[in-house]
């Protein structure tokens, strides 16, 4: 679109310098000379037309490119298995119909597509001496979609495909490998707060193991850590550190932050948390898909 502006706005100033000397030379009574130039400005103008859309045309294809781009779009990975045996199967072709999205599975049986567009697509299987199969996978924007796919060499019912959707973001921030790896900590991701759909982030924390929302104050709702050693004496708990997308934050209330903000909740009571996160009484790690100004 820049190369189109640019052709435009020389167009313009042409067609300005022509304006003024079409006014000068009317002060001097040029008739025959008016003539000549009302003829040139009106060549310039078709001139100007036609260019402007020779180059529509010209990049029409690099501007339904950048239309594209603005959709939303996914990654899938994932593994195909023989229905018999349930050992991998190397060599499948695996493709997206409507698109040019193509892989082939290695050794491990594994394939991987990158920046799929979002939405409803179909998922073609394929290999030589195996039953062709093709699946419907609904993918949202900014997800990672695992998958697994099971080949038989005879038509018979195949079981259905497995699908399990991870977010990208949490995925690239070490979420779900922390999870995986066995920290004792509370993991909720996107799905798990819409459907706790809370009115404030606090409200995600009442009914969970080991902690305390305190109401009152100038802040609103506080955050607490029920340890004993602090509740023996008539403590209300101390409070956890808090991580906002990986900084630690002085935040002064969790509800300043909205739940549609939020894409995923770590939760370490005591000092438990892996390395960056650690704090003596816990901590409390918040990543966010809208950035949010930290306070």
């Amino acid at each position: 679109m820049d190369g189109i502006g640019a052709v435009a706005g020389l167009a313009c100033r042409a067609n300005f310098f022509l304006t003024l000397i079409v006014k000068i030379l009317k002060s001097k009574q040029a008739v025959v000379g008016i003539r000549r130039v009302s003829v040139l400005r009106l060549q310039c103008r078709n001139f100007q037309y036609f260019w402007t859309a020779a180059v529509l045309i010209l990049f029409s294809p690099s501007l339904a490119e950048a239309q594209r781009d603005r959709v939303g779009t996914a990654s899938i990975s994932g593994v195909v298995l023989d229905q018999e045996t349930n050992d991998p199967v190397i060599g499948v072709e695996m493709s997206v119909d409507r698109t040019s999205a193509l892989s082939i599975t290695n050794e491990q049986g594994e394939f991987h597509f990158e920046e799929v567009l979002s939405g409803s697509l179909i998922l073609r299987s394929r290999r030589l001496g195996y039953q062709e199969r093709t699946d419907s996978l609904s993918v949202p924007e900014g997800a990672l979609i695992d998958v697994t796919v099971r080949l038989s060499t005879e038509p018979v019912e195949l079981e259905e495909l497995v699908v399990e959707v991870r977010s990208r973001l949490l995925e690239q921030r070490g979420f779900y490998e922390r999870q995986r790896t066995g920290y004792g900590g509370v993991f909720i991701d996107r799905e798990a707060i819409e459907d706790r759909n809370p009115n404030v982030l606090t409200d995600l924390f009442r009914t969970m193991s080991g902690l305390r929302v305190v109401y009152g104050g100038l802040f609103g709702p506080k955050v607490l850590v029920n340890q004993n050693i602090t509740f023996s004496d008539g403590g209300l708990g101390c409070e956890p550190g808090l991580m906002l997308d990986g900084v630690r934050s002085t935040m002064r209330s969790y509800d300043f932050i909205d739940p549609v903000e939020v894409e995923g909740l770590e939760v370490y009571a005591g000092g438990g948390a892996p390395g960056g996160f650690s704090d003596p009484c816990g901590t409390i790690a918040i990543w966010t898909r809208i950035q949010v100004r930290r306070r």
